[in-house]
């Protein structure tokens, strides 16, 4: 990506994805630019922490108040839809969504593989990307097909 400057973005599902989003981008400082008082120290970190998943806190899955987030997270099913609205709407944007074992499982989900109809990499630009049904199947025999 640094050597290309490529446009890249991750989609994580919703979930128990939430932390480690939140963790790189506590790491690479844009957490910190956005709110403030949670610096990039000890001190920081601690109050990170300490509003995980808590009232009025962070949530436990992506969601609006995270930094980078382009959907709202909790209900299960809906990151390979808007990866497809992703690449669609930027041509130039590789476009990386990660399918959790529940969220394979889904009726959105299931739903969303028709996108792969649409998608053309002739016309969409290099974002375009066919999901790997074999590779989730492999691993979840029980996960929906397209």
């Amino acid at each position: 990506m640094t050597e290309t400057d490529a446009d890249v973005i991750y989609l994580a599902g919703p979930g128990h994805g939430g932390p480690a989003i939140v963790a790189n981008v506590y790491l690479e400082g844009t957490y910190s630019e956005i709110y403030p008082d949670v610096s990039k120290d000890a001190a920081g970190l601690r109050r990170l922490f300490r509003q995980f998943s808590s009232p009025g806190g962070i949530p436990s899955h992506v969601s609006v108040p995270t930094p980078g987030s382009i959907h709202e997270g909790g209900e299960l099913g809906y990151v390979l839809v808007h990866a497809f609205g992703a690449a669609f709407d930027n041509p130039e944007l590789i476009v990386a969504a990660v399918v959790g074992d529940g969220e394979a499982e889904t009726g959105p989900l299931a739903g969303s593989w028709t996108g792969i109809d649409f998608l053309n990499p002739a016309r969409d630009g290099r974002g375009a990307a066919h999901p790997s049904p074999e590779r989730l199947q492999d691993r979840w025999p029980h996960a929906a097909r397209p």
